[in-house]
């Protein structure tokens, strides 16, 4: 493995949001509810940004279509809008006895624990609501005249440590 491991979550989340797309916008396009350009426009671009994430942590990129960073940060702006309505919705038909441990701040460890399958939507809603906010805090690192380094700064270090490693094994 030559690539980030620690953010297969994000890669996986990336790979998700492709497959949703692709099952949903048949059904959407048809009922007139996405225009079919824009549902192209959207596949192509979490392609895009799906290959990025599993290029991140397999060291390799797969071949796919390539998006600007701008539509990548527009995806994932409005995926982040999607997510936070999804939050919405799940607390508000989440177990009294669920929303209420939330409101509490009880650890999400706990939440499942306590609750099991009736907290499962809200915690999996809060799971997705953090990748996606995690992929766009990265996409934004990639943005002219960011000051931190962006994530392909990480997986290149991981590469040379790892062909330096090599090096100094096979001497």
């Amino acid at each position: 493995m030559t690539g980030l491991s620690e953010f297969t979550r994000l890669a996986q989340e990336s790979v998700d949001a492709v497959a949703r797309r692709e099952a949903q916008f048949p059904a959407l396009i048809a009922s007139g509810k996405i225009a079919a350009d824009q549902a192209a426009l959207e596949t192509r671009v979490w392609q895009a940004i799906a290959a990025d994430w599993q290029g991140v942590v397999t060291g390799s990129r797969p071949d796919q279509p390539s998006a600007t960073i701008e539509e990548k940060i527009a995806a994932l702006e409005e995926s982040l809008r999607r997510c936070d309505v999804a939050m919405r919705k799940a607390y508000a038909t989440a177990d009294s006895g669920v929303r209420q441990a939330w409101d509490q701040n009880m650890t999400l460890h706990d939440i499942k624990q306590r609750f099991g399958d009736a907290a499962q939507p809200l915690l999996s809603a809060f799971d997705r609501h953090g990748h996606v906010a995690d992929m766009l805090k990265w996409q934004r690192r990639e943005l002219p005249g960011s000051d931190r380094e962006p994530i392909g700064h990480f997986v290149e270090q991981r590469q040379r440590l790892l062909r330096d490693r090599k090096f100094r094994e096979a001497a």
